[in-house]
């Protein structure tokens, strides 16, 4: 056995540096840059196969059921001047397919498909005739064939249904990620007209004060600013002008003007409205038009280096991870508004929308290349294992728009909903996977941020290096990386130590956890274990010169944590959560004879991990030694408890779940529904 320096959960000496948590407005550490997702490719055992699934299976299950909706013979009636006819779907159906086309052009990035390629090419062909028909390139199929005198929800008009400024920015997103996977135009042109088109009618006096009714566009925006500025060669083979300077302009204006209802209606906390975005002190309202404000307005601050957004992001986000987040990652839990609750009201029947834990899932990611600290990429790890991924099945053609922490025997995943908003949320997040593994500073050293068997190229200040990652996580916590430089080169290769790892299931305090058998994080260079191992902001940091060949060894013990909630989450009092690494497990009638509601889990009784490869894809499931009431409920008797992985549930056909396990029969009783 490798002699290795084991870092004690609760033990972690390091350097004292600020956090995300705490740390001083207006001194945040430089910000990292992602490895794009065209330098990474996956071939891990967990996610591999389940990426072959919607790249095979959910794409084209979304694609041929828009078309059946008529989403995209929207485009063809516009291209015809067909303004009377029938338009297929909601407003919003132009954005969903503007983010399909997002998703595919990042698997494309990552791994070429010719197929997949030639239907997004084809469809691209159908938006770009439509864009053309108007003489300033304006597109939102809905707003043109039912309130065409109520563009950008001016003139008696409401942007909060009519999603003008949604689906423009969904379309703006779509073309810069596709022309980044395949170097082709055709969209960007018709994306830069749209553009080019917000900027001279919105902004400060003359131009209008209009803000997105849904937000999106900010990133957006923000995302071709930074590949004109990237590629300015490439101006020259548009037909359209372009002042990428003004495209983050309006970013900021969308930003800045929330609060500020001169001119407009104001939309409310419901759309971050209510108040200017610098003095919001909590996340609420519509919990994915949040999120994805908060992520534009974390991606302004990193692109301006502006302190005051930069402060206003971490504020929100640890408002939001702190006190307003299930421990599966999933965030909203009022149906009435798709809204965020008050602190801590967190009801395990809650919301918990699969978009708009997807969209926190990006607040995550952008909070960590702001502030480079572990913190943040622990809660997008929480979201991509738990949350998010229990939002499409593991047959990746029938869903979930709500994802609560208990649900009833007739809860059944839907094969297309009135509104199917969450498909393609759900692809954008896990086609830009690959991105999310490897990060660089701006002093050339190398962040490690998920752990996926994977191969990068990733170019440093001192040469390229290649990097191949092999591990069974999140089932082990073994991890192996090889690194090979061009040249012997010398900089810090910095190691995520998870946050379950650290012992806190949540970074915030919201949820903390006691491990049921040891646990540690151990590091070893060549077999040798690493000197001098020190933390910062929760990575482990080895300084060396790094040569061709070099081995560094992680292991992470996996010991099944039990995790309780603040007490002021009402709904958890007296309950408990299983987890083990970061997975989040929840108990099915299926695997429990006699259901769920009669279950409690004693806290002296023993948990056990047992591997299951034949079952829902090849899991790790938990046996406890748990009780269950009887004679309606004046006595218990014992009862083998099994739970599987949150992200599986129903998928086997209707069986009632809970995530959230009473610790006694009193527990038991108060929560029966």
């Amino acid at each position: 056995m490798l002699r290795q320096t084991i870092l004690a959960l609760g033990g972690l000496a390091g350097v004292l540096v600020p956090s995300v948590r705490g740390a001083q407005p207006g001194t945040p550490p430089l910000p990292l840059a992602a490895v794009p997702i065209g330098c990474v490719t996956i071939d891990d055992p967990f996610w591999s196969p389940k990426l072959a699934v919607w790249r095979q299976v959910t794409i084209a299950d979304c694609l041929d059921k828009f078309d059946r909706d008529g989403a995209l013979r929207n485009f063809d009636h516009i291209s015809r001047g067909e303004l009377s006819a029938a338009h297929g779907g909601p407003p919003w159906y132009d954005g969903l397919v503007y983010e399909m086309i997002r998703a595919a052009g990042d698997f494309l990035a990552e791994r070429h498909d010719p197929t997949l390629e030639a239907r997004i090419d084809s469809e691209i062909d159908r938006i770009s005739a439509a864009a053309a028909r108007d003489p300033d390139g304006y597109i939102n199929t809905y707003t043109q064939m039912r309130e065409p005198t109520h563009r950008w929800g001016q003139d008696g008009g409401n942007d909060l249904w009519q999603h003008d400024l949604y689906n423009a920015g969904c379309l703006v997103d779509a073309a810069v990620h596709y022309y980044r996977a395949t170097g082709k135009t055709k969209l960007l042109e018709t994306s830069v007209r749209l553009a080019n088109l917000m900027c001279r009618v919105m902004g400060p006096p003359p131009r209008h004060n209009i803000i997105p009714g849904h937000a999106v566009g900010e990133e957006a925006m923000i995302g071709l600013y930074q590949l004109f500025k990237e590629q300015p060669n490439l101006k020259a083979q548009l037909h359209a002008p372009v002042e990428e300077e003004n495209y983050l302009a309006l970013a900021r204006f969308w930003i800045d003007s929330r609060g500020h209802h001169e001119g407009r209606r104001s939309f409310g906390a419901y759309d971050q409205d209510d108040v200017p975005v610098l003095q919001q002190t909590v996340v609420e309202g519509h919990a994915v038009r949040a999120t994805l404000m908060c992520s534009g307005l974390t991606s302004l601050g990193m692109t301006t280096g502006r302190a005051d957004y930069a402060d206003a992001a971490r504020r929100l986000w640890e408002n939001m991870t702190g006190r307003r987040m299930y421990v599966t990652g999933g965030v909203g839990s009022v149906a009435n508004q798709e809204k965020f609750g008050p602190d801590y009201v967190l009801p395990n029947n809650g919301y918990a929308e699969t978009c708009a834990a997807v969209a926190s899932g990006f607040f995550d990611q952008n909070m960590n290349l702001a502030t480079a600290d572990a913190a943040a990429a622990d809660e997008l790890e929480r979201t991509l294992y738990n949350g998010s991924l229990a939002g499409v099945s593991l047959a990746g053609n029938t869903y979930f728009y709500q994802n609560p922490l208990e649900a009833g025997r007739d809860r059944l995943r839907w094969s297309w909903h009135a509104c199917p908003c969450c498909p393609p949320m759900f692809l954008k997040l896990m086609a830009a996977l690959p991105g999310f593994v490897y990060a660089t500073d701006s002093e050339a050293n190398l962040y490690v941020n998920l752990f996926i068997s994977s191969k990068a190229k990733i170019e440093l200040a001192g040469g390229s290096v290649a990097v191949t990652q092999t591990t069974r996580y999140p089932w082990a916590g073994d991890v192996r990386v090889t690194i090979d430089p061009s040249k012997a080169s010398t900089f810090d290769l910095h190691l995520r130590i998870p946050g379950w790892c650290r012992g806190g299931a949540s970074t915030g305090g919201l949820y903390t956890t006691s491990a049921i058998g040891a646990g540690a994080f151990a590091v070893s260079v060549n077999g040798q274990p690493a000197p001098a191992l020190e933390t910062i902001r929760g990575y482990a940091r080895l300084h060396r010169t790094w040569h061709g060949g070099d081995v560094v060894e992680i292991h992470m013990a996996m010991p099944i944590q039990r995790v309780r909630a603040d007490r002021r989450v009402e709904a958890d009092r007296g309950r408990v959560a299983l987890m083990r690494g970061p997975i989040v497990f929840c108990l099915e009638s299926i695997d429990n004879q006699g259901g769920v509601r009669d279950l409690f889990l004693p806290d002296e009784a023993s948990v056990s991990t047992d591997n299951r490869p034949d079952l829902l894809g090849g899991v790790s499931v938990l046996h406890a030694s748990g009780r269950r009431l009887q004679n309606g409920g004046r006595s218990d008797a014992p009862a083998q408890i099994t739970a599987i992985p949150y992200y599986a549930n129903a998928n086997r056909g209707p069986a009632s779940m809970i995530v959230w396990i009473p610790t006694d029969a009193v527990g038991t009783g108060a929560g029966r529904s």
